[in-house]
């Protein structure tokens, strides 16, 4: 058999551009900085949902926001 792997997609600049926007609006919104734990735990995430192809910014942000996170097992 012969097994084929898929990259995960490449995040493009619009991307990474919004997440930056997100994750430092949360940060500023909170009292965290950039480089905190917590910041760290919002931005992973964050990203989660972006792979699984949640795109609309205002929807990540509410997601972030209300602390909806996926559950990895």
């Amino acid at each position: 058999m012969r097994r084929i792997e898929l990259a995960k997609p490449v995040l493009i600049s619009k991307v990474t551009d919004m997440f930056d926007r997100i994750l430092q609006c949360w940060c500023e919104e909170n009292g965290y900085p950039r480089g905190s734990v917590e910041a760290g735990r919002k931005a992973k995430s964050l990203l989660q949902w972006i792979e699984l192809g949640v795109t609309d910014e205002a929807e990540l942000s509410d997601l972030i926001r209300d602390d909806i996170v996926i559950n990895s097992r």
